[in-house]
């Protein structure tokens, strides 16, 4: 793991929201973006969207944050999930493909989903309402 404190923990149910930054000249059509099991690598977990980004302009260049949100389903498999793709579709339909070797200078990258805990809910209040 190249994640200094350890990676982001997640549960079925919970949100993931994650903000990719590109730099980029092209008006931006889609993104997708992969992020492998380390353990099992033929498993993924996928973000799609298709940006409406607000570019900051530097000459021809532009920055565009993009935001990608999904819930964790229920049949994700455990274990650590790291980036290892990102493909940026432009708006004239030109694809651009970044690869691990091109997202290994990302210093956080990873995440981990975990079993669910087997705890039993205890409950801590109770109120009458109306």
């Amino acid at each position: 793991m190249s994640d200094i404190q350890g990676p982001r923990r997640y549960i079925a149910g919970d949100r993931i929201h994650v903000e990719l930054d590109l730099e980029h000249r092209t008006n931006l059509g889609r993104v997708f973006v992969a992020f492998t099991n380390e353990t099992d690598p033929l498993t993924e977990f996928y973000f799609e969207v298709a940006p409406l980004p607000e570019d900051q302009q530097a000459g021809d260049a532009k920055t565009s944050r993009i935001v990608l949100e999904t819930t964790v389903p229920p049949e994700t498999v455990p274990g650590v999930y790291t980036l290892n793709r990102v493909n940026v579709f432009s708006v004239g339909g030109r694809l651009a493909r970044l690869r691990e070797e091109d997202l290994s200078e990302i210093p956080v990258r990873s995440f981990e989903v975990v079993e669910e805990p087997a705890e039993t809910p205890t409950v801590s209040g109770l109120r009458f309402v109306g």
